[in-house]
């Protein structure tokens, strides 16, 4: 089953599979969906194959511009090749990206390479673009997002980072020299879904027959991780700080922090109540819930509050961790075992109310 999304620390791509076996074994009548973290709608696309009918929902507005690429989208989106095309031929012109990630001295002395001039250049002339269409009427809502993504997964393409976006490499490695070039997102065939933007533990969930879960794991935010995808949904052109230029409404203790971005699952004080409410909040019958032996909340003590539901059944998955899980801060919470071990358990919990 092919998807589409861009580098992700806490994609669930390889695990597709399993959880869509899950669902066919222990869910085989479900046609509504809740994809409550959808990060970058991989499962949701899944689902979505499926026939499906999947409502997706994130803190993060990158994912509002790839839920309307391939969850919430208007049908084809052939006719948007004639607007690549155009973007890709447009000659480049530094701006708000160009300035501010590529090749450039951060407000704290560091030096911030996450894309070579050239292809900042070109993307600040293509984002500029898509937002002229877009306020001119000349493109819809959906299909403004949908060439942004496509922007994205090429700048994806040739980032110079380790996968975060705090983490950018001191010399340039070989795919940041290759030149920007977007392409024309492949549809995902099924039934249109929609997104709703905001806190899990606060949206208005319509009805549904099944809840997938897949949380935050650790105290390190999505928020801070992907926050240039964030900008480039918005095109905000943020201030920024820190070392590594990130926006200054993500960085904790400044004036302009914007606390709507905090996700109770970045917290062991709060990650486990966190899940017993959503459990319980959530419009559906079943819940199926991604996690994995490393995370914040330890596994006994969430198969705790499972027990006051009906029926939980439990799925071990082996599975190599993520080499971002091994560098810098992402590797500070960990014991050396885990440090040394490149495995670790995925868990799938279907839990009937």
């Amino acid at each position: 089953m092919e998807t589409s999304g861009v580098k992700y620390i806490g994609s669930k791509a390889s695990l597709i599979p399993y959880i869509v076996k899950c669902i066919d074994e222990q869910a085989p009548n479900v046609k509504v969906a809740i994809d409550a973290f959808t990060g970058t709608t991989r499962v949701a696309q899944a689902l979505k194959q499926k026939g499906i009918v999947v409502t997706t929902s994130d803190l993060s507005w990158a994912s509002d511009a790839y839920s309307y690429t391939w969850i919430a989208n208007e049908g084809s989106n052939q006719h948007l090749q004639e607007r690549i095309n155009t973007l890709n031929a447009l000659e480049g012109k530094a701006g708000w990206l160009t300035n501010s990630y590529c090749d450039v001295v951060a407000e704290k002395e560091g030096v911030v390479r996450v894309w070579q001039p050239k292809n900042g250049r070109k993307a600040d002339a293509i984002r500029d673009q898509i937002e002229k269409w877009e306020l001119d009427g000349d493109i819809q809502s959906w299909e403004a997002k949908t060439l942004t993504t496509s922007l994205i997964i090429a700048l994806d393409k040739v980032d110079n980072t380790v996968g975060v976006q705090q983490a950018y490499l001191k010399q340039w490695c070989t795919r940041s020299h290759n030149h920007l070039k977007m392409e024309l997102p492949k549809t995902v065939a099924g039934p249109k879904g929609k997104h709703m933007m905001g806190d899990c533990l606060t949206n208005a969930y319509e009805p549904a027959d099944l809840a997938y879960l897949d949380p935050p794991y650790s105290s390190h935010s999505y928020a801070t991780y992907y926050h240039i995808w964030d900008s480039l949904a918005a095109w905000d052109k943020p201030s920024l700080g820190l070392k590594t230029n990130r926006r200054l409404d993500r960085v904790s203790g400044s004036e302009h922090f914007d606390s709507s971005m905090s996700s109770e699952w970045n917290s062991k004080k709060s990650a486990l109540n966190a899940f017993d409410k959503l459990i319980q909040r959530l419009p559906v019958q079943k819940v199926l819930i991604s996690y994995n032996n490393e995370s914040l909340v330890p596994i006994d003590k969430l198969l705790e509050i499972f027990k006051k539901y009906p029926s939980v059944t439990t799925t071990k998955i082996d599975y190599k961790r993520n080499i971002m899980c091994q560098i810098g801060n992402a590797a500070k919470e960990k014991t050396d075992d885990q440090k040394f071990n490149t495995e670790n358990t995925e868990y799938l919990f279907m839990i009937t109310k």
